[in-house]
């Protein structure tokens, strides 16, 4: 079933694009082995990641939507909400054609998202190939699954979506890493569209931060310097006009908010 399904993919969409789809799923099922293998062992999430399948199942046995469940088991109730309402008071949710998001992972922006700005279309871009099926799936057909290359939004055309965002991402991608999605982001933003992201700032950071972080046992967070950061972002012509904070793991990351201008 598998080897049709891929030849037909093939015949519809070439086999550039059929090749990293492979690899999607290939990567997503050595993810879902070494999480389990791991977990079995040691009983510790990896990076938090949780899979469609077992997140979706638990959800609905608790009587409890996706975004419910996944935020009463990150300790995070409520923040989903909190979040957007801040992005609705400063205008970043307002109506448009297209969104494109780099990481949606369960949904719980995207669905929200969905609801505010009423796009026709929306661009997801999901390493797992778990979630990003079943969001294609849900959503559809507004939601668009594109395969995603860690680097890229490729698929996405210049100058395109009046929202685009990413929520937990750059806390932990290499910052060369983040910074290519950088580039992207301001490519395919409109203008006077909106960019929102969050992130570990270096100015945020200090000893105190730097011990919880330690004792959490978690190692993965990488921090960017803010100066820097709005420095990109400005001499492609788009301005930092908002910024807050939520709580990230045993801290906060920082949220900024971007506007294209003309």
């Amino acid at each position: 079933m598998l080897i049709k399904k891929i030849f037909h993919r093939i015949k519809q969409k070439g086999l550039r694009d059929t090749l990293l789809y492979v690899w999607n799923i290939g990567i997503a099922d050595v993810l879902d082995y070494y999480k389990y293998s791991f977990q079995k062992k040691y009983k510790y999430p990896i990076g938090g990641y949780i899979s469609a399948k077992d997140t979706i199942k638990k959800a609905k046995s608790s009587g409890l939507t996706v975004c419910e469940y996944v935020e009463n088991l990150w300790n995070i109730k409520g923040q989903t909400d909190e979040i957007i309402s801040e992005l609705r008071i400063i205008g970043a949710l307002k109506p448009c054609e297209e969104v494109c998001e780099i990481g949606p992972g369960t949904g719980r922006y995207l669905e929200r998202i969905l609801l505010e700005v009423k796009p026709k279309r929306y661009h997801i871009y999901e390493v797992a190939w778990d979630w990003a099926k079943y969001l294609e799936k849900k959503y559809s057909p507004a939601v668009i699954r594109h395969n995603a290359d860690g680097h890229t939004l490729r698929y996405t055309p210049d100058n395109s979506c009046g929202l685009v965002v990413a929520f937990g991402v750059f806390v932990y991608l290499p910052v060369l890493n983040s910074f290519e999605y950088f580039m992207e982001m301001c490519r395919v933003v409109t203008k006077n569209g909106y960019i929102v992201f969050d992130c570990f700032l270096d100015e945020s950071w200090n000893e105190t931060v730097i011990q919880k972080w330690i004792k959490s046992g978690h190692t993965y967070p990488v921090l960017l310097p803010i100066n820097l950061v709005v420095d990109f972002f400005k001499r492609r012509g788009c301005k930092l006009i908002h910024r807050f904070s939520k709580k990230y793991g045993c801290d906060f990351s920082d949220y900024l908010v971007f506007r294209k201008e003309e």
